[in-house]
């Protein structure tokens, strides 16, 4: 008879905290950059909802890589690599 744990490890543990701190890394360059150009040309234009979208964009980007793994990973890399640059 096996004994069986229903938590998880540390090690799993640390791992899903690495890759919430990587998505929301990628999803901060996805949001500062566009973000970044507006508060450059219009910075009057920014309002209290731009700065809570934008958190919220970062925290759900920072989920779904902890939910979805490295395929979520790949995708937000795909997408900051298809962004222009100048």
């Amino acid at each position: 008879m096996q004994f069986q744990h229903n938590e998880l490890s540390p090690q799993t543990w640390r791992s899903s905290a690495i890759r919430f701190l990587l998505g929301s890394l990628l999803g901060s360059f996805l949001v500062l950059v566009p973000f970044s150009y507006f508060i450059y040309f219009a910075p009057a234009a920014a309002h209290l909802v731009h700065y809570i979208g934008a958190a919220a964009f970062v925290l759900l980007c920072g989920a779904f890589s902890t939910v979805f793994g490295n395929r979520f990973l790949h995708f937000l890399s795909r997408l900051l690599e298809s962004m222009p640059s100048s």
